[in-house]
């Protein structure tokens, strides 16, 4: 969970926006597979809350860890499936990903930071998140070593950046993007979702 009382309300505040975008998206009718990685969406939402709060520490570790398991697998195939991996030009082995297996891609690299940060967290009595309180009683988190915090760091920076590729896309700014003075509302929901999700993990490290 994290302790500076400031943050973890600003990150409710966030994860709480996204989540009731992607509730009303998830009420309105739609695709099948739109209607699945919406309530994916909902469900990340909806675990960095109850994660950041103290009553979080009830919820094992690996409950959450499953779900965004579950949400990296969904993601990870979507991107395969996007057909957007193709090669840029005939004889050139690097793949090029379209702008949707690009998004695909990042919804399953953000899901699947949110499982390290599910089992790299520690116990809620050990250490609190963007803290320096000392640990009280005998450690039940896990011992991950001292790369973990580079490792939080590391991903919690990459989402920082995808949140600035999101706004973006969301204010039309992107080179390949549609044109247009209206605002791409489900990328700036994404913006806000990394940026929170990226200073969780920051808070962490």
């Amino acid at each position: 969970m994290i302790g500076l009382e400031s943050l973890r309300w600003s990150l409710t505040l966030a994860f709480a926006v996204a989540t009731g975008f992607h509730l009303a998206r998830l009420l309105r009718p739609g695709a099948g597979a739109e209607r699945i990685s919406d309530a994916l969406h909902l469900l990340m939402g909806g675990s960095m809350i109850v994660m950041i709060w103290p009553w979080g520490g009830g919820v094992p570790a690996g409950v959450w860890a499953a779900g965004f398991t579950v949400s990296t697998g969904w993601f990870a195939a979507r991107a395969v499936r996007a057909g957007g991996w193709r090669f840029a030009e005939p004889g050139v082995r690097w793949p090029v990903c379209t702008a949707a297996g690009a998004a695909a891609v990042y919804f399953a690299t953000s899901a699947a930071a949110m499982v390290w940060m599910s089992v790299a967290m520690p116990a809620p009595h050990q250490h609190h998140l963007g803290t320096a309180e000392p640990a009280i009683g005998p450690a039940t988190g896990p011992d991950i070593g001292p790369a973990a915090a580079w490792v939080s760091a590391a991903l919690g920076g990459y989402l920082v950046a995808a949140a600035l590729w999101w706004v973006a896309r969301g204010m039309r700014l992107a080179p390949a993007g549609p044109h247009g003075a209206t605002p791409h509302w489900p990328a700036l929901c994404h913006a806000m979702m990394s940026a929170a999700m990226g200073l969780a993990l920051l808070a962490m490290a």
